[in-house]
């Protein structure tokens, strides 16, 4: 998508504006999350809110967090980097990880697919479900 595309797709509305800085505040949020966060301040259907995230997903302002395959989550740092997902308490965290080009390059002349990202997710337990234990 170039551009002039994403300036189409991006038009702003209230409703898009609240989505994104519901995405902006949280860490990680389901879309279930943004959509009680959005509604507090503006009466939006689930679907109004759902259909905007990926709006937002496709004109790279936000990225979709397909950890868990039942629950997608958004993070509104739309760089490259890597997360740290619990698998106690379902949180996800950024991983202080240097994200490397290299991977894409390799996994691309291993696979013949043309790959432009890659993401990696880490799984074990958070800080807080440690003390827990």
């Amino acid at each position: 998508m170039n551009k002039e595309e994403k300036k189409i797709i991006r038009r702003s509305t209230s409703q898009r504006d609240l989505v994104l800085e519901a995405v902006r505040t949280g860490n990680h949020l389901s879309a279930r999350e943004i959509f009680v966060l959005v509604s507090q301040k503006k009466p939006m259907s689930f679907g109004t809110v759902y259909r905007n995230l990926q709006i937002l997903a496709e004109a790279g302002e936000i990225i979709a967090i397909p950890n868990d395959p039942t629950l997608l989550r958004y993070d509104s740092q739309s760089y490259h980097h890597h997360h740290l997902h619990c698998r106690k308490c379902g949180r996800i965290f950024d991983m202080p990880l240097t994200y490397r080009d290299e991977f894409d390059k390799e996994a691309a002349e291993k696979s013949g697919f043309v790959i432009d990202s890659h993401s990696i997710s880490f799984e074990g337990l958070c800080h807080d479900c440690q003390d827990e234990q």
